[in-house]
């Protein structure tokens, strides 16, 4: 496995990756009509934006020269609680790769990039019905602070949000 920063050129292959992951993992706890609209037509602007992006943290796992996760994490608008500094973006890792370390690795790096940064805390939001997100979460140390909704295609979706208190 070999994790490095995506070239410009691979947008569109990050791109197809987040549709594919975003299919493996929402299938089951999504509406049918909200999945047939995930698209890497539409993804491919926001790959483009975070590659170029140069105070985004991003990070994509590649075996045999393919790629099969990625994470994406740095500062962030939404105040999800207060003393928030950082937020871990997005991390998908295709179903076939998952519970190899591959995920474990690529937060232990947003971290240790969000410490290097002065961050001190990071916190990453998930559906509340995506019991593996939540489970590798927690296993990783990080602990619920807040249910809510979260809005996506028109749908009010239960979500929870979790932190970690980053150490340098």
């Amino acid at each position: 496995m070999i994790l490095r920063r995506p070239l410009p050129e691979e947008a569109g292959a990050f791109a197809a990756l987040h549709v594919q992951c975003w299919r493996e993992a929402y299938s089951a706890i999504l509406p049918a009509d909200l999945v047939a609209t995930f698209s890497s037509t539409t993804r491919l602007p926001m790959w483009q934006a975070v590659i170029a992006n140069a105070e985004r943290f991003v990070l994509g796992a590649y075996v045999e020269g393919l790629p099969v996760g990625f994470v994406i994490s740095g500062t962030t608008p939404e105040k999800h609680i207060e003393n928030q500094d950082g937020h871990l973006w997005a991390i998908y890792i295709l179903g076939a790769h998952k519970g190899k370390g591959i995920g474990r690795e690529l937060v232990r790096l947003a971290h240790a990039d969000w410490a290097g940064r002065g961050g001190k805390t990071m916190t990453v939001g998930v559906l509340a019905k995506n019991k593996a997100a939540r489970d590798f979460y927690e296993k990783l140390g990080a602990r619920l602070v807040r249910e809510g909704i979260y809005e996506w295609g028109g749908n009010k979706l239960p979500d929870c949000i979790y932190i970690w208190n980053i150490k340098p």
